[in-house]
């Protein structure tokens, strides 16, 4: 499958490329070049996640190498979703370098699967849909990262009354605010069901929904604030600097939730 996922990395970089130059130059013909790109990308990397899964006889999300080849994949869909949906191109310069980011470290990095693989499969249905929640709400959670950036390039700029090149290619502020808005309520939604799914799961591997360990913290501290986070958007009709911040701030937990564990000695490495 390394071929294949060599072909995913070209792929996406082209369509990187083409986002990057459609974005500074604002030609539609390099934004449909990335487009086409992006989606051979995305079915060619479809297919190597399947592969995996099969060849392997598992869910490929064990070790970190398969962890970050699927969280390419779930930011690929959600930006796919954004550019169907709102048509914030914009989000693409971005989401896609990222994307070829973590496919090249995927490719490269040697990491085994996780330890306690055993108890992995004991609960062969808990595992797949925990680890899956989980990495669509930190694809959700990225785009209302990015979102939030956007928003306050331009609150910054409108304050200043100085008008950049950036600030006519983004898109306006409630577009902005409504994808950061809906993003926020699919990220949590997603976030709550993974944390459910991962307290059976724990239940089924030893008796103990919650073990107090660092993802554990993290999740809860990341579900906390995205909470916090649509009540004030809620309550201050969808829009604020502050609920910009917000979102910036979360998403530094969900890096903390994704990498902490990495980083100190967590049991939980994976998903």
């Amino acid at each position: 499958m390394k071929a294949l996922l060599l072909a995913v990395l070209a792929a996406y970089l082209v369509a990187a490329i083409h986002s990057v130059l459609a974005f500074v130059n604002k030609r539609r013909a390099l934004q449909r070049v990335s487009d086409v790109s992006m989606a051979v990308g995305f079915v060619f990397h479809t297919a190597v996640l399947i592969g995996d899964w099969f060849i392997d006889g598992r869910y490929p999300l064990l070790s970190l190498r398969e962890t970050l080849c699927f969280l390419a994949w779930t930011v690929v869909a959600a930006y796919g979703v954004v550019l169907y949906r709102y048509g914030a191109q914009a989000l693409g310069v971005i989401a896609l370098p990222l994307v070829s980011l973590l496919v090249f470290v995927s490719l490269f990095i040697h990491s085994g699967p996780a330890t306690g693989f055993d108890d992995v499969v004991s609960a062969k249905w808990l595992f797949p849909m925990h680890t899956t929640l989980l990495a669509f709400a930190y694809a959700a959670f990225f785009v209302v990262f990015v979102s939030s950036v956007m928003y306050l390039l331009q609150e910054r700029e409108l304050k200043l009354k100085r008008f950049s090149a950036i600030f006519h290619r983004l898109p306006s502020l409630t577009t902005v605010n409504q994808l950061a808005t809906t993003s926020a309520t699919i990220g949590l939604t997603l976030l709550t069901l993974g944390i459910a799914t991962g307290m059976l799961w724990s239940s089924s591997r030893d008796g103990r929904l919650w073990h107090n360990d660092p993802k554990e913290v993290f999740a809860a501290l990341t579900w906390l604030l995205y909470v916090a986070l649509l009540i004030y958007r809620s309550t201050a009709r969808w829009r604020g600097r502050r609920a910009a911040w917000l979102g910036v701030l979360g998403f530094v937990l969900v890096l903390c939730t994704f990498v902490g564990p990495f980083l100190m000695g967590s049991y939980h490495v994976f998903g």
